[in-house]
């Protein structure tokens, strides 16, 4: 898949899902930039599963170089086979940007070829690097890491880290009218994500089955497939809530919205996370959201955008869900003023802002640098 000419900022990210936050916010950063007529292009591998979203990059003009390769991920082939074909593009890019980290031989070897490499991290850093030396040399070829949490930082400084570190969100997602609480009826909660284990949706499943029990009628809907669909729907007829649970499966972007839509509040029962994309396109729609206490979670969950509750506890955590559900029945908050404190909290213009004065400034200081 072809592009157009050499740009001047190059994203680079590994295997592309149709799912999954670093990937949505990569396509979104890189349409804004190119909307701001910055010159950027992307390399990836498995283009495959996103190709419609690697059609609408083309289509604003974004340069995209894709490699089909798959085969044998746990030994980097895809990596080293994406590096060969486009070596000449990576060299030549003044700046790369990178979303997950490819093999650690291309982050060396273009690191003493003196390139410039920025990394925006997919999740917490201290599980990135487990395990890994302190003077590791992949860690330390990025001249600037950026992280989505204040708590983030600490942990690239004890694995070893001595660049810059940003604290900065994934580009917060556009905001449109709210649409109004679901009519009347049982408390409508969703989750939106894949099922797999980070998410740990059993103890989401642990803690609905509850809430009857504290005499709150609700339904849970959830958005999303994973490998643990099947494990899931045995255990939600196990706890007796089949009628009481919906599996919608995969959804298509432009059907996200008014999945949001339907349901009063969000759930998400991670037992790890970086920075939840899904959560922040929630709040953008007007609905307020239960976490844990993981990744970014604790640093913007508070009311009206929603609150924390705890691991490993699902009574605390279904009276989390009995509370935040009953603002919206009570009038304590509503779809407007929950949108307007994410709008305060996630100002998409600044972040943008933020995201092209990093890119700037180390181009600034490259030049600085040459001249002495």
């Amino acid at each position: 898949m072809k592009g157009h000419g050499v740009p001047g900022i190059t994203f680079v990210q590994g295997g592309f899902s149709s799912v999954g936050g670093i990937e949505n916010f990569a396509g979104e950063l890189l349409r804004a930039l190119r909307g701001r007529q910055i010159p950027v292009g992307l390399i990836c591998w498995n283009a495959g599963n996103a190709q419609l979203a690697l059609e609408a990059l083309l289509s604003a003009g974004i340069s995209v170089h894709c490699s089909e390769w798959r085969w044998g991920c746990r030994w980097g082939w895809p990596d080293k086979v994406m590096a060969r074909r486009e070596w000449k593009r990576l060299v030549e890019a003044d700046l790369l940007v990178f979303g997950k980290l490819l093999h650690e031989d291309i982050h060396r070897g273009l690191a003493r070829l003196g390139k410039r490499m920025i990394l925006i991290t997919p999740y917490r850093p201290a599980e990135m690097w487990a395990g890994r030396r302190a003077d590791d040399l992949l860690l330390n070829s990025f001249e600037a890491i950026v992280v989505q949490a204040s708590s983030f930082e600490g942990d690239l400084r004890v694995i070893g880290y001595r660049g810059h570190i940003v604290t900065l969100p994934y580009l917060p997602p556009e905001v449109s009218e709210p649409a109004p609480w679901p009519q009347a009826g049982p408390l409508q909660i969703g989750f939106l994500g894949r099922l797999v284990p980070d998410k740990n949706v059993k103890y989401l499943l642990a803690a609905f089955s509850r809430l009857g029990t504290m005499g709150t009628e609700a339904c849970l809907h959830l958005y999303g497939d994973g490998p643990e669909r099947d494990a899931m729907q045995s255990l939600t007829a196990q706890l007796g809530l089949t009628e009481l649970v919906r599996f919608h499966g995969s959804m298509r972007r432009d059907e996200i919205a008014s999945a949001i839509d339907r349901c009063h509040i969000f759930a998400f029962s991670s037992s790890t996370e970086g920075q939840c994309l899904a959560a922040l396109e929630i709040l953008a729609r007007g609905r307020p959201v239960v976490g844990t206490p993981v990744g970014a979670f604790p640093e913007f969950l508070e009311s009206p955008l929603g609150c924390v509750a705890p691991l490993g506890n699902a009574d605390a955590y279904a009276v989390a869900l009995r509370v935040t559900g009953s603002w919206t029945r009570e009038g304590k908050v509503n779809p407007a003023n929950i949108q307007q404190a994410y709008m305060r909290r996630f100002n998409r213009e600044r972040v943008m802002d933020e995201y092209i004065g990093l890119f700037g400034c180390y181009e600034s200081h490259r030049e600085e640098a040459q001249i002495a």
